[in-house]
């Protein structure tokens, strides 16, 4: 059986953690079910609307920082390995370039008896020609890997971004049934006040009747009393006037006699 208890707002940001690691965006019904599963407490929506907002924007600041931490780390690097290539290959074209005009320079100058001399130099330069070309390939190799890596680091960020985008719809979502939710509870407390003041007007009302009641009760068992009083007090006028009449009636009947 569920029990009601305290949780702190440190357990209910745990929970949207968890909740979110699972690819479910934390809300008020999925925090609730998340504890009565857990442990079996419960506490008030208001706690758990009040502590899911804090954690929404903790959440927020937490994706702002780490989109932020990711261009800065990247996009250094890649500035710094790019102009690192380029002069390299800058410099090694420049020293290559030399080289060949220096071989160059001593073909001019060879004679034609100097076969020997030139057949060396030609395959000098052959061999400085294809250790170029393997340094251009090499580099140009280095260059695509790079293009790859970003490749990939840019469709995880645009991954990040739509995944972003997609929980900052659900927390506009989650936000407005929040609202909605606020506003139901403000007119539920509105219609609560209005119940009580109703109730008490009630109770006021059912005062005064009782009190009417038994002031009407009063008044008529004092008005009884004076009633009865008074036929009391006939009777007894009555009585004596029967008595006085009877003793009269004697009196004229035993004159009679006499006579």
């Amino acid at each position: 059986m569920a029990r009601k208890a305290n949780i702190s707002n440190e357990e209910i940001y745990q929970a949207c953690w968890e909740l979110l690691e699972r690819n479910s965006f934390p809300n008020i019904p999925r925090i609730a079910d998340f504890f009565l599963t857990k442990d079996g407490r419960r506490c008030s929506n208001t706690t758990l609307m009040k502590a899911i907002a804090e954690w929404e924007e903790m959440y927020k600041e937490q994706q702002e920082h780490e989109f932020k931490d990711l261009d800065e780390v990247l996009l250094p690097a890649f500035k710094n390995f790019s102009r690192n290539v380029t002069k390299s290959f800058g410099m090694l074209l420049d020293e290559k370039a030399a080289d060949l005009k220096k071989h160059q320079t001593q073909k001019q100058n060879a004679t034609e008896g100097s076969y020997l001399s030139l057949s060396s130099t030609l395959i000098e330069l052959q061999q400085a020609h294809e250790e170029i070309e393997e340094q251009h390939a090499n580099a140009e190799r280095k260059v695509l890997e790079l293009e790859q890596q970003v490749l990939l680091l840019e469709q995880k960020n645009q991954t990040l971004v739509a995944q972003n985008q997609v929980l900052t719809k659900q927390l506009e979502q989650e936000k407005e049934e929040s609202t909605e939710l606020r506003l139901n509870l403000s007119q539920r407390e509105v219609d609560l006040a209005k119940l009580d003041n109703k109730l008490s007007q009630a109770l006021e009302e059912k005062q005064q009747a009782f009190n009417e009641i038994t002031r009407l009760k009063e008044q008529s068992n004092k008005q009884e009393e004076r009633n009865w009083a008074q036929i009391t007090n006939t009777l007894k006028s009555l009585s004596s006037s029967v008595q006085i009449l009877q003793s009269q009636a004697e009196e004229h009947k035993d004159r009679g006699t006499e006579k």
